[in-house]
């Protein structure tokens, strides 16, 4: 009896360990056929920090971005650069742009200048791992020859304008006495003129979605949306809106006109956000898909050359300065694969780390990536893991003798710009509704991703996390920081009041040894003058690549 016992034992041992095998194939085998997630990337040009809702203004009601927020991570201190051509240069490449000169002044219609084609973009990585890459809106990172535009720079597909900013209905371009037509679409080497009069946030929208329709499953996608909303346009200075009855019927609460006027175009932004999140989900591919949102800079205001009318209260300063105003931009990650959503992270992040950090989160080796700035945050966002940055440098203006950096806490900053100050609207004027949660909970992102959602927000938890999220100031006096380097501690003075360098003389010793480590690998800023072969009356009317394809630019001095 014993032996037959023993017998059924080892038969049933051997049954087990055959069923724990199999089970382990079988799982293996499902996390290497499981398909990448798709990645959507929405950024907003010129944008402020009190110009989404979820921040705390009641001004602009924005329920789509909200929900977007409430329902994954806002990163509550998200570092850009303090102008577009340097941040969307750091996003592409996952490095400082003083790495490559391009850390100044953005570029000009006919500037023969670009990212260096020795660098590697984010879109090209990720073509790598057999995605399929488009990019909807603005370029701004050069375009003088044929090799520096989006389909020669690893996106196989590009419908937006090649410059800083076009009109919202004409599509033009006006800089430097010079007009001309800005919508181009391309498709591998096939590149044409798109003339169109759409309203260019529902451009985008449009073409975000017929690209998620069309889309062949059995690829992962990459699709970037690149808004010109809500920054100003060439048309008086200010921002065109889609709809004057529109814009008063909603709006009309807004007293200042061009408030109002740059209230409208964030609104249409929200809605373009909605239409692409529905998209997703009538696509099927929003169970798998991460979608980040964020602002390229802080506003300006209308104390600069084009008045949007933005507002970074209560930061101090605005777009092109290196205080919180410019640099601390709205940003917020949505994912089902997020292990815990519905939470406010205060771990630095800087936005070089997008591109370790997507490629981490697109099945890529992110230790395989050299020579990078950026670090790979995936787990920070998936898993509420530690942060891995402790340290960011802001930038450096070897021009203006500018330069700030952080470590953990505190930033050091030397700003020569003259925008310093506090701008832009409180959100706050009591002839303005209260928060309306009931609208982000019925917005039409909540509704595409009720069946997915990891969440269970109620109108409580979403008061909470926009509570954590606030920041909250009181500015009487403010240290000046134009002819001397000021220390802030940006986690108990985020609105950069207090000058405590003397205070803590060996952390303001330790971020000067920090910038002086990168001003040693600066590279001059590349800037240089307009070319007139590339104005648009060579081209039809048209900002067109004007410089053959074996160009090479004269090195820096």
């Amino acid at each position: 009896m014993n032996s037959r016992y023993a017998w059924i034992v080892l038969v049933l041992l051997f049954i087990f360990v055959c069923d724990v095998i199999l089970k382990n194939i079988s799982r293996n085998s499902q996390a290497t056929s499981k398909q990448p997630p798709n990645i959507v990337v929405i950024m907003a040009d010129d944008l402020g920090w009190n110009d989404v809702s979820f921040n705390g203004g009641d001004e602009i009601p924005t329920p789509n971005i909200d929900s977007l927020a409430y329902n994954g991570v806002i990163l509550n201190r998200h570092y850009v650069l303090p102008i577009c051509t340097p941040s969307r240069t750091a996003f592409f490449t996952g490095q400082y742009p003083i790495r490559s000169g391009m850390q100044g002044y953005p570029l000009q219609g006919a500037e023969p200048r670009s990212i260096p084609l020795n660098n590697i973009l984010l879109p090209q990585y990720l073509r790598k791992l057999g995605y399929a890459t488009h990019l909807v809106g603005k370029w701004h990172v050069g375009y003088q020859t044929n090799n520096h535009t989006p389909t020669n720079r690893g996106f196989d597909t590009f419908l937006g304008y090649y410059s800083g900013y076009i009109e919202y209905f004409s599509h033009n371009l006006v800089e430097n006495g010079q007009s001309g037509y800005d919508i181009h679409r391309s498709v591998g080497d096939n590149h044409t003129i798109e003339y169109r009069y759409d309203y260019m946030t529902d451009l985008i929208t449009d073409e975000a979605e017929n690209i998620i329709s069309s889309h062949n499953p059995a690829k992962p996608l990459y699709l970037q949306l690149a808004h010109l909303a809500p920054h100003a346009s060439t048309v008086d200075d200010v921002i065109e809106v889609r709809s004057w009855k529109a814009t008063n019927d909603t709006l009309g609460y807004i007293r200042d006109i061009n408030r109002r006027k740059f209230a409208s175009a964030v609104v249409t932004m929200d809605e373009s956000i909605g239409r692409v999140v529905d998209a997703l989900r009538r696509a099927d591919m929003l169970k798998n898909s991460i979608i980040v949102f964020m602002s390229d800079n802080g506003a300006p205001t209308k104390d600069q050359i084009l008045y949007n009318f933005g507002s970074n209260y209560p930061l101090r300063g605005m777009k092109q300065s290196f205080f919180e105003g410019a640099v601390r931009g709205v940003a917020c990650i949505y994912s089902p694969l997020i292990d815990f959503p519905s939470r406010v992270s205060t771990q630095l992040f800087h936005i070089t780390d997008w591109l370790p950090t997507l490629y981490a989160a697109a099945g890529g080796d992110a230790s395989d990536l050299k020579a990078l700035d950026g670090i790979d945050q995936w787990s920070m966002i998936k898993n509420a893991d530690n942060g891995r940055r402790q340290f960011l440098l802001v930038n450096i203006n070897e021009k203006t003798d500018s330069k700030a950096a952080l470590i953990g806490r505190y930033k050091l900053i030397r700003d020569q710009s003259e925008y310093t100050k506090y701008y832009g609207s409180t959100g706050k004027d009591p002839s303005y509704c209260e928060y309306n949660v009931t609208n982000v909970l019925a917005s039409p992102v909540a509704s595409a991703i009720a069946d997915i959602s990891r969440s269970s927000l109620d109108i409580d938890k979403i008061k909470q996390l926009r509570e954590k999220s606030r920041v909250v100031c009181r500015v009487s006096r403010f240290s000046r920081c134009t002819k001397r380097t000021c220390l802030f501690d940006i986690k108990k003075d985020p609105c950069e009041t207090t000058n405590v360098s003397s205070k803590y003389p060996k952390i303001l010793k330790k971020l000067n040894a920090l910038i002086d480590s990168y001003q040693s690998i600066l590279v001059n800023q590349t800037n240089k003058p307009v070319d007139p072969a590339g104005f648009p009356c060579n081209f039809n009317d048209t900002w067109m690549p004007w410089l053959p394809m074996d160009y090479l630019p004269a090195k820096s001095a």
